[in-house]
């Protein structure tokens, strides 16, 4: 044995007497047995990102390849989960003695982190297995290690392997990592263990008729500039009374350099005094990011724009969450947090949502008030890349956390005029007053969804603020809180970002850089509430409790614009998960809150004054920390309407030692039916009625509240509806399996139609693996059957287990929805250098530009356009008073081919047909298998 190892073994050794035989174990709440080194381990679940499956595996990583940021993160006991619920609603009681005790970090370790001989014991088990220990958390709550692949993979008991994906090379563990049971336990997850980061979500969109603030001195049109969101949310008689953020300091967390001059560009351009952000590094520089920033500078600059004279600390790593938030929380950086990244629950997995649902919870207790976007894809978060929507109904993370303030996106009813002046004030606003709102939504006028996202939580159970007007009873957490103006196609924000502001908010060829989605709606409200930090001169915490209380006060039309009209509808595929007949799924917004805007935006001045008149509603959350597993099984997926439908439902937990207690609704298309039912040893049985249910097909839920220990947790099934009486159609068989290796093509399956009760017409066949990641291409022979009344008819399914980016099916198959923790995107709309065209110039090059390659290949492309553009129309580009030069488009690439990663999926397979003018969709189910 090398003396390295000998030392790190006898460190091992010594930690674990000291942990057996410490007295102060038992008195800081020790929780954990030995760690056994060659004892039985326990595997985390649900840690491979959907991203590594849909990837090409090139293979196992490098051993020497150094990890330099693994981190394992630590969850709560059920007494230090009950005690930190019981905390959080005594800090924001009045009537409490702790009402705005914060915590410090240290103070948080004392009473909520591991216990310090725990914690000496998770440390030696890591030196003995050759990592190195780089950081401890001043809250006891992780451990960061480095080492190598082959020392994390031994450690961890997982691989890790190259991948390939969209052209770019990453690294993830392929496998679930395992520990030691007696770790396990203490063990929410582990970060680092890949390096999908986050992606932008830029997209340049053509706008014909922009109308907001700032004046444009060459066309006339408007843009939001700072002065015009001072007039539109009433912030100017704070600012003018020298409220304006001064003390206060809010904490911008990003994954990118970002630059100090094109900031100070903004400010002059908007009449700000400077007031230089600062910058504080955690980990390797990640330089600047090209994709990223973009979204550091808008944060930067317009959280400090409406605080102008607030703090704004940049807090830059690797990662936004598992790095630069986690550190802002850790370090208790700023009372205030804005991060303008997200991801739909489903992609960041239980796992990693408890481990950052915990570290939110921690910077309540501290004080810290986290705000976060509610997506830019409408209702259907999951689909940000897709058109139209074929993974169903889905929210924003963390946005959608009860410890978060999920900021939503309207846009501005401006069509008649009247709202601006002619000329620009000294903050380059012109906005005369507060313009009327309806909710943002661009995805029907595109080739991309665009538009306000919000809806249920598939993870999070009611907290107990959620209460009020409108206020769905759907036992789930709602999103979003509150919106402000988003839209990037009408009204968009002017901000300066690489270099665009050199003439005002004009680059040197006159052109306006402008911008729009929930990542600018987040940081203005950061901005405000660091106002109200500095009136009321103290932290806030987490904001809902208040904010759900002013909206059921008698202050809450005052306070709030109450959004009505418009709605977060996305396009969706036929036969796709919550598709309806109409194509169109969604909410809608209406009086009081709504799944669209909240409660709606928000009159800053009204907030700031009736702030500490509103007293939340007293009470704890029931729900603790440690994840709980829900299975909920029907009888049959496939029923006659009339027939009823038992239902059975499992709630486990996460760990083995503990069963978890409380009871379960059930929720039929998010509505409840019937009364909640109590669980017994973990499980619960009950049975619904299906007269009622139309022809199709129907989502039933059951929601778990939870109890001290185990956190809520929800599980759903659709079930098949066929018709007993009207013109319907059969679709079998309903369940088949189909094996293939991966990059072959597997046996055919056949499916049958029949007409029931006379149905005739032509039913069509599609095929949609949903969120499972899978790189896969469909094709059906025929894709439509029509139908006699009476009659039958067959198509053949063939399924590929790879994608060539070439070829197109007939079906649809999600080939990668990016899908993990460590890819969330910013929720951030570009016009990079805006064009002031004239409507029908603009118009064509917003056809154009839609129909050019992605990413980096439009803007050249549209450079080109837009001069060929200008030929034709001299007055609309005179207007812009700029020239462009032709650029030679790119040469395309050869198409590539991804082969399927070895696993087990679920696939979709609807039949649509038209009943009565409406889309009746019925479905079966294919266990593909990829070997």
């Amino acid at each position: 044995m090398r003396s390295s190892q000998r030392f790190s073994t006898l460190a091992f050794l010594l930690a674990l007497c000291a942990n057996a035989i410490s007295p102060a174990s038992k008195a800081q709440g020790h929780r954990m047995q030995a760690i056994a080194v060659d004892g039985p381990r326990t595997p985390l679940v649900a840690t491979v990102p959907s991203r590594a499956l849909a990837a090409q595996d090139l293979g196992p990583l490098a051993a020497d390849r150094r990890l330099d940021a693994v981190t394992l993160r630590f969850n709560l006991s059920a007494r230090q989960s009950a005690a930190l619920d019981q905390l959080l609603a005594d800090q924001a009681n009045p009537a409490s003695p702790r009402y705005r005790h914060w915590l410090t970090p240290e103070q948080y370790a004392t009473q909520f982190g591991l216990a310090s001989a725990d914690l000496e014991a998770v440390k030696a088990w890591l030196v003995a297995q050759g990592l190195t220990v780089t950081e401890v958390a001043r809250s006891h709550s992780f451990i960061t290690v480095a080492g190598s692949v082959s020392q994390v993979e031994h450690a961890f008991a997982t691989s890790m392997h190259s991948l390939s994906l969209d052209g770019e090379t990453h690294f993830s563990n392929v496998s679930d990592p395992a520990l030691p049971t007696a770790l396990a336990k203490v063990v929410s997850g582990v970060t680092g263990l890949n390096d999908f980061r986050l992606k932008p979500h830029l997209r340049v969109r053509s706008i014909a008729a922009p109308k907001p603030d700032f004046t444009s001195s060459i066309s006339g049109k408007h843009f939001i500039a700072p002065g015009d969101f001072y007039t539109i949310y009433d912030l100017s008689p704070l600012l003018s009374n020298s409220v304006n953020g001064n003390g206060i300091t809010i904490a911008v967390v990003g994954q990118t350099d970002l630059s100090l001059a094109d900031v100070a560009a903004f400010r002059t351009a908007s009449g700000l005094s400077q007031n230089p952000p600062t910058v504080r590094l955690f980990g390797t520089d990640p330089g600047i990011s090209t994709l990223d920033v973009d979204e550091a500078q808008l944060d930067v600059e317009w959280a400090g724009a409406v605080a102008p004279a607030a703090n704004i600390l940049y807090v830059n790593a690797t990662d936004v969450l598992a790095g630069s938030m986690t550190q802002a929380i850790d370090n208790n950086l700023a009372p205030i947090i804005t991060v303008s990244y997200g991801n739909c629950e489903s992609g960041f997995g239980s796992s990693n949502i408890a481990t950052f649902q915990g570290l939110f919870r921690q910077a309540n207790a501290q004080g810290q008030t986290i705000v976060g976007p509610s997506g830019d894809s409408g209702a259907t978060d999951c689909d940000y890349q897709t058109f139209p929507a074929k993974n169903g109904l889905a929210v924003d993370f963390p946005a959608s956390s009860p410890n978060v303030t999920g900021v939503g996106g309207t846009q501005f009813n401006d069509a008649g005029g009247g709202f601006f002046g002619v000329s620009n004030n000294s903050n380059s606003g012109s906005a005369l007053a507060y313009i009327p709102e309806s909710i943002w939504n661009d995805s029907f006028s595109g080739t991309a969804l665009s538009a306000a996202g919000g809806g249920a939580s598939a993870y999070f159970t009611k907290p107990s603020f959620q209460t009020g007007p409108g206020v769905p009873n759907d036992f789930s957490r709602d999103v979003p809180d509150v919106s402000f103006h988003a839209s990037p196609s009408n009204d968009p924000y002017l901000f300066c970002s690489k270099g665009s502001c050199t003439n005002g908010f004009r680059d040197s060829n006159g052109f306006l850089n402008a911008v729009g989605g929930t990542s600018a709606s987040t940081p203005s409200f950061a901005g405000m509430l660091a106002l109200l930090e500095q009136k009321i001169q103290a932290r806030v915490g987490n904001a809902n409790p208040v904010l759900y209380a002013l909206a059921n006060s008698s202050f809450s039309g005052s306070v709030f614009h109450d959004v009505v009209s418009g709605n977060n509808n996305s396009p969706c595929a036929s036969g796709s998960p919550d598709c309806p007949a109409s194509g169109v799924t969604g909410y809608s917004a209406g009086p009081g809150f709504d799944l669209t805007s909240g409660w709606g935006t928000i009159d800053g001045f009204n907030m700031v004054s009736d702030w500490l008149l509103a007293v939340p509603a007293s009470g704890t959350a029931t729900s603790g920390q440690q994840l709980s597993n829900t299975t909920l099984t029907a009888s049959s997926n496939y029923v006659v309407s009339g027939t009823a439908l038992p239902l059975t439902v499992s709630v486990s937990a996460s760990s083995p030692g503990t069963t978890p207690t409380g009871s379960v609704q059930i929720l039929v298309d998010n509505n409840p039916v019937g009364a909640a039912v109590a669980l017994a040893n973990g499980n619960a049985s009950t049975t619904i009625q299906t007269a009622a249910l139309s022809s199709g097909v129907h989502t039933i839920t059951s929601a778990y509240s939870g109890d001290m220990t185990f956190a809520g947790s929800k599980s759903e099934v659709t079930v098949d509806v066929t018709s007993a009486s009207a013109p319907d159609f059969s679709l079998s068989p309903t369940v088949l399996s189909s094996s293939v290796r991966a990059g072959g093509v597997a046996p055919t399956l056949t499916f049958n139609v029949g007409s029931l009760n006379g149905f005739s017409g032509p039913v069509s066949f599609t095929a949609n693996a949903g969120l499972s990641g899978l790189a896969a291409q469909a094709s059906f022979s025929p894709a439509t059957v029509t139908l006699s009344a009476s009659g039958s008819g067959a198509t053949v399914l063939t399924l590929s287990a790879f994608v060539n980016a070439g070829q197109t099916s007939t079906g649809f198959v999600s080939a990668a929805p990016a899908h993990s923790a460590a890819n969330v995107v910013p929720h951030l709309f570009g016009h990079a250098g805006f064009f002031e065209l004239s409507g029908s110039a603009l118009g064509m090059a917003g056809m154009l530009f839609f129909a050019m390659p992605r990413r980096r290949k439009r803007l050249p492309i549209l450079l080109a356009a837009l001069f060929s553009i200008c030929m034709m129309s001299v007055a609309g580009c005179s207007n812009a008073g700029t020239a462009v030069v032709p650029v030679t488009p790119p040469v395309s690439s050869t198409p590539t081919v991804t082969n399927a990663a070895p696993g087990t999926y679920s696939l979709r397979i609807a039949a649509t047909g038209t009943v009565g003018g409406q889309a009746v969709t019925h479905i079966a189910t294919v266990t593909f298998v990829v070997q």
